[in-house]
């Protein structure tokens, strides 16, 4: 084997680098290359940007009103959605109370001035919220209410829907008849310790506390605020309830208002004013805000701004900033950076292919940072080269050290194959003599095992299929010459593995081959066979079946020890596998199925075994 030495450094055998670069290399020419170039795609990029200088201009104005746009409908719904979660916590808040005083009602149902008199207490705490409390019951008579009045609600024609479904409600009346103005009515559901219905709580909130908050928190803010019901019922709103539904957007309904999906629109008014919208739902989309903007005056100077910029700005600019930036880009990329990057990326290519290391650039002419980058990549190179050489070295070290290792014990195993033999030519006991020659067998066949490793080009991967058929060779001698001459067949195909799977392999081929050529017998059709075939089932996958002929009425005076099956199961579990056994009525079968050990990427295509074409 040849391995490369610390010469590379130096370049020696390099081929030149004129001669290495073929027609398909990225440097040979192609139609149309220059327009590839990254000077010539930046010119042209800079220059579709530079021509249309006016054009730019108006864009910057469009997309100035747009945002500007955007602006106010993001300011517009954050107003909207902070004045909806004002007015959502004062709801929460009035649930709330009514839920707490739903708890302590069935208990006063019977004593009703102990009634009124929480109703009272509680209103007294929080009158600045609230003008009425009461228990309505499904008779409709309220008698435990915060004003100490009994009012008959029977009557009312909504009643019974009142009290047909017991669940929260916020119900509008424009006319409280405690508050004397607009209210919103809570209503709670009320159930008896059985979890009966039994009525509900009632909280009035006035309108006008509502409003009042709401104004104060406006200020001077131009926004306009309706708080409405998905029915068109105006809760509150910021200026007169009177016009609150002509602020709202002229010829669309109230159900297609809060429809809107963004919920936001321009659109005029009752009174034709051009308005931004924002409707955000306050609970479970029954109650909306409706906030809207005057706009007027956004647009009219932004758009007279344009106008003059566009009318002052040189017409001859444009073109001469075009023809200026090709020029600079062209110089300041071409000369500075896009030569240089080709010379480094021309030497990488040229390193790769050849191993040839690049010439120094001249001084002073690359710029710092693609010296940095430059100096880098022969540093690179130079170190590469040297772990090349010394891997190389290491390697074809290793392999002088394993070849010899394998020799040594070959030839130890020889020599204590010549004591046994001596040993048996000494015995005069038959059964020792039998002992030991089965031991020499087994010695022998190591011995070949690792002869053939140490003759392998590749210390890595063995040739199992001709390793087998080394060590299946001697054992025919072993055959019993009494007629019929048995018939060896050995069927083996080329299969490719790891040192740590053929031996293991080779011995169990071994012991396998020794038994059924010691319990050989004639089969029906008054023959005697033995059959070793090694087989690929699928990548990644071998059989070796070792089969042999018998009969029933053939006497062995040895009917053996067992020692050689106890190894055949040594050796299948060093596999990852187990021996399989099938008998017929004249032949006897075993077979071991294992995995092979795939080798690296490079020889992964292989997959242990080996494709000869």
């Amino acid at each position: 084997m040849n391995f490369p030495s610390l010469a590379l450094l130096r370049g020696g055998g390099a081929r030149n680098s004129a001669s290495s670069i073929s027609d398909n290399s990225p440097d040979a020419p192609r139609p149309f290359a220059w327009a590839r170039g990254l000077s010539v795609r930046l010119a042209v990029m800079l220059s579709v940007a530079m021509v249309p200088l006016g054009l730019i201009a108006v864009d910057q104005t469009v997309r100035l009103q747009q945002e500007v746009t955007a602006s106010n409908n993001l300011s517009l719904k954050a107003l909207t959605a902070e004045f909806a979660q004002e007015e959502r916590e004062i709801i929460k808040s009035a649930f709330a109370s009514a839920e707490a005083l739903a708890l302590s009602v069935p208990d006063l149902t019977q004593d009703l001035d102990r009634c009124r008199a929480l109703m009272e207490r509680f209103i007294d705490t929080a009158q600045e919220r609230y003008s009425f409390a009461g228990f309505l019951p499904k008779d409709g008579i309220m008698s435990c209410a915060s004003t100490g009045l009994t009012i008959d609600y029977s009557e009312n024609p909504n009643f019974p829907d009142w009290m047909r479904r017991p669940k929260r409600e916020i119900r509008v009346n424009s006319f409280g008849p405690v508050a004397g103005s607009a209210v919103l009515i809570i209503s709670e559901p009320v159930y008896d310790p059985n979890g009966t219905f039994i009525g509900n709580q009632i909280i009035h909130v006035p309108h006008e506390r509502i409003d009042k908050k709401f104004q104060t928190k406006l200020g001077e803010r131009p926004l306009d605020l309706v708080t409405l019901s998905a029915e068109g019922d105006i809760l509150s709103a910021s200026g007169a309830r009177e016009t609150a539904l002509d602020r709202l957007p002229a010829n669309m309904s109230i159900k297609e208002l809060i429809s809107l999906n963004p919920r936001h629109i321009e659109a005029e008014n009752a009174a034709g004013e051009m308005r931004l919208f924002s409707i955000v739902p306050i609970l479970s989309d029954a109650f909306y805000v409706v906030g809207s903007w005057d706009p007027e005056g956004i647009h009219a100077s932004t758009e007279t701004n344009a106008l003059r910029h566009l009318f002052l700005t040189p017409a001859l600019f444009p073109m001469l900033m075009w023809l200026v930036s090709l020029a600079l880009i062209y110089v300041a990329l071409d000369h500075q950076v896009v030569r240089h990057l080709r010379i480094i990326g021309m030497q990488m290519r040229q390193f790769a292919r050849s191993r040839v290391l690049p010439s120094p650039p001249k001084s002073g002419l690359m710029p710092h940072e693609l010296e940095v980058i430059y100096n880098q990549f022969t540093q690179v190179s130079e170190k590469l080269l040297r772990d090349e050489a010394h891997l190389f070295d290491a390697m074809h070290d290793k392999d002088v050290l394993l070849k010899e290792l394998h020799h040594r014990v070959k030839n130890n195993l020889q020599l204590i194959s010549s004591i046994i033999s001596m040993q048996i030519r000494r015995t005069r006991n038959q059964v020792t003599a039998a002992a030991l020659k089965t031991v020499n067998q087994r010695v022998t066949s190591m011995a070949t095992v690792h002869q053939t490793l140490y003759q392998a080009s590749e210390l890595g991967r063995v040739q199992a299929n001709d390793l087998l058929r080394d060590v299946v060779k001697p054992l025919t001698e072993l055959a019993p010459t009494t007629a019929p001459i048995p018939k060896i067949d050995i069927d083996l195909e080329p299969v490719v593995l790891y040192p740590d799977q053929a031996v293991p392999l080779a011995l169990l081929t071994v012991e396998a081959a020794t038994n059924a050529l010691k319990y050989l017998g004639v089969d029906k059709a008054g023959n005697r066979w033995v059959r070793v075939s090694l087989k690929v089932l699928q990548e990644g996958e071998v059989c070796l079946t070792i089969a042999n002929s018998t009969s029933d009425e053939a006497e062995f005076e040895d009917e053996g020890t067992g020692l050689g099956s106890q190894l055949i199961r040594g050796f299948a579990r060093q596999l990852e596998c187990s021996p399989k056994i099938t008998e017929g009525e004249d032949s006897y079968a075993m077979s071991v199925t294992f995995e092979t050990l795939p080798f690296d990427h490079e020889d992964r295509a292989l997959a242990g075994v080996d494709h000869d074409d």
